[in-house]
């Protein structure tokens, strides 16, 4: 057991209050409770929430939580920000398309020089047969024409199968086209999920999976409200008070955490890649504190 933990565990049996009393005042879980007193705090949902978790413990039970952050700060873990690689979505793989226009222009290319050579073959037979009706003698030549028929109904004959084959093969090509469908699934799976883990005052905690924070939109739709957008180590991108039909989009894009303080939250509207994200708590002034998990992290 760390002695941090320790400590509030002795001052919590002091005052006389359960876990479940505990429990019941800060909102937070049972099991992460006796994590904190045991010293486990890579047992939380994630090291962002240590301190915020050790914060509304120590209020609770009466304790100021900064001289508790100075004097054992060697117990609670300092996230460190991690650069995270994400392809963009503008990087997302597009499904292959087949080329039926060429292998159409292909088909119509060798249809075409077929009939062009079996034209040649009967423009040649018939000049054959003219050159060779009579003689010098005016004898009249030999009656052929059963035999030119035969030949010229052979020639043609290879011409539809020459055709059907080549609309077989373009049939081929036409039914197996890219699987829309299947691409659209692999997308669907890959598409971000946020969850709600729990509140604590006035903070509500999301994890935010397979996905990022980018596209972040803010709308405001009544009077003004105070709004103040930050990471997890008090970079701002964002604050002010904007006025109503205002739209604030922060680059946050590639950020581990992210916090949203807002004034006024009746009059706000957040978008995370154009989804509207529910506040959980009923209350004008709140915060939204959004981490992002990632598969290295899980």
């Amino acid at each position: 057991m760390s002695e941090l933990g320790q400590h509030l565990k002795e001052v919590r049996e002091e005052k006389q209050i359960s876990l479940d009393d505990l429990q019941r005042t800060t909102k937070i879980q049972k099991r992460y409770l006796i994590a904190i007193e045991e010293g486990r705090f890579d047992t939380l949902p994630g090291i962002f929430y240590a301190r915020a978790f050790v914060k509304t413990y120590a209020e609770a039970i009466g304790l100021d939580p900064d001289p508790l952050f100075d004097q054992y700060r060697h117990e609670l873990p300092n996230p460190q920000r991690e650069a995270v690689t994400l392809p963009s979505r503008t990087e997302r793989s597009k499904p292959s398309s087949v080329p039926k226009k060429r292998a159409k222009k292909g088909s119509f290319l060798s249809a075409l020089i077929a009939i062009v050579f079996i034209a040649i073959i009967i423009v040649g037979i018939w000049l054959m047969a003219q050159g060779g009706g009579t003689d010098e003698d005016g004898a009249i030549a030999p009656d052929d024409s059963e035999n030119l028929e035969a030949d010229f109904s052979d020639e043609v004959g290879t011409a539809p199968e020459e055709e059907e084959d080549e609309e077989v093969e373009e049939q081929e090509v036409e039914e197996t086209p890219v699987d829309d469908e299947t691409e659209e699934e692999v997308e669907s799976e890959s598409e971000m999920t946020i969850s709600f883990i729990e509140s604590s005052g006035n903070t509500s905690f999301f994890e935010l999976e397979t996905g990022q924070l980018s596209d972040v939109r803010i709308e405001v739709t009544g009077e003004r409200s105070y709004i103040d957008v930050k990471n997890a180590l008090g970079k701002t991108f964002y604050t002010g008070t904007p006025t109503e039909g205002d739209v604030i989009t922060p680059e946050v894009e590639g950020e581990e955490r992210v916090i949203f303080n807002f004034g006024a939250s009746q009059f706000v509207e957040l978008y995370i890649d154009d989804q509207l994200l529910e506040f959980p708590l009923d209350i004008t002034h709140q915060k939204i504190d959004i981490t992002v998990i990632s598969e290295e992290s899980e």
